[in-house]
């Protein structure tokens, strides 16, 4: 049994497969601080971007992963030989999140062509990089996983420049000066609007409604579903963007009008909430069933641009809201005192045959296709 860094290595089991030593930077400092394109693959091109890295940027950790890497190579290599071992680094973006991981697996892939490894061995600084793990894991087993540690100095004069460094960091470093700067200061300049307005007393329930947004959205990652969203369907997004406008643009144009009738009856004030005209013979139901229709419009025309398999179900569901507001208008006027169940019924009923006609054309479609 030998001892490689940390990791416990069986000398015949290390002979038996290929291993990949792969020094993993999520953040993508190599790129941005010394220009080298990921991967890099082979000892001789990691350790020359090792020592660029460690010139340019001597206090980062990401130095100390990239030489850590080189000893680990180094070490297995002696043990099982060269041709049974390889070390590569890959690397995300600043940004990281999903575009991150999704163009370190694109990297792993390539790696992977030229070195048809049966494990890995990851090495990292930190947490954020070893978040991939679980990606890398989908490609290719995980035999163990290095973290790099720096060694500090406990001294207070030391203990005061890391700090300084890391506040550095926070006005410096493009993915924390959005949060230590650009949200800070959007708030203070709210906050100035606000008192300006004559609305100061009302800043801090805007405050803590904004803040209550913006940690549903990041515990429950609609940013970066909104992010796959905007890169793999642009149409559905921009159609979704649109119904929000519409709903936002609706309840806030029928929302006085319908405050002050004093309605107790849930069911009643959403039916006369959908039946309230905003002008004409628009009503707040054409604003839903409009916003519906680009959703699912979006959805068609994202599947025919791109080239994807059409589901028929999508045109079944359009055809089937656009038929719907007959039938929502006469379900009002039924609630309300003023409707015909039988006009309700033939509206219902013509609604699901043209939604079947459309179902059953797409079926045969498919049929006569195979």
């Amino acid at each position: 049994m030998n001892v490689v860094e940390g990791i416990f290595l069986n000398e015949k089991s290390v002979k038996q497969r290929k291993l990949l030593i792969l020094c993993a930077d999520r953040d993508d400092d190599i790129e941005r601080f010394i220009n080298e394109k990921t991967p890099i693959i082979g000892r001789e091109k990691v350790l020359e971007s090792a020592i660029k890295f460690a010139l340019v940027r001597p206090e980062d950790s990401d130095s100390n992963a990239l030489f850590a890497a080189i000893q680990i190579y180094d070490k297995i290599s002696k043990l099982a030989g060269k041709d049974k071992c390889e070390v590569a680094v890959i690397a995300g973006t600043p940004e990281e999140g999903v575009e991150a991981d999704m163009k370190m697996l694109s990297e792993l892939d390539k790696v992977l062509e030229k070195f048809n490894a049966e494990g890995v061995i990851i090495v990292s600084d930190g947490p954020t990089d070893e978040q991939i793990a679980s990606i890398i894991q989908s490609k290719i087993p995980i035999v163990s996983m290095k973290r790099v540690i720096v060694q500090q100095s406990r001294g207070v004069e030391e203990s005061f420049v890391l700090v300084t460094r890391y506040l550095k960091m926070l006005v410096t470093e493009p993915k924390f000066r959005k949060y230590s700067l650009g949200i800070p200061g959007l708030f203070i300049i709210l906050q100035a609007l606000f008192y300006l307005l004559g609305y100061i007393e009302y800043f801090w329930t805007f405050f803590t409604l904004i803040l209550g947004f913006i940690l549903i959205a990041k515990g429950f990652a609609l940013d970066e579903k909104i992010k796959i969203l905007y890169t793999t369907s642009p149409l559905t997004f921009s159609a979704t963007m649109v119904f929000a406008i519409i709903l936002i643009l609706g309840i806030s144009l029928g929302y006085h009008e319908i405050l002050y009738q004093h309605i107790e009856d849930p069911l009643l004030f959403i039916v006369i909430f959908l039946s309230l005209t905003l002008g004409g013979a628009i009503r707040e139901l054409d604003l839903l069933i409009i916003g519906l229709l680009f959703i699912v419009g979006g959805k068609i025309l994202d599947e025919t641009i791109s080239g994807r398999e059409k589901d028929w179900k999508k045109y079944v569901i359009f055809t089937f809201i656009l038929f719907l507001r007959p039938v929502l208008i006469e379900g009002i006027n039924i609630i309300l005192g003023s409707g015909n169940l039988i006009t309700f019924i033939y509206w219902l009923f013509l609604s699901f045959m043209i939604s079947t006609l459309v179902a059953g054309f797409f079926v045969i479609k498919q049929r006569v296709g195979k």
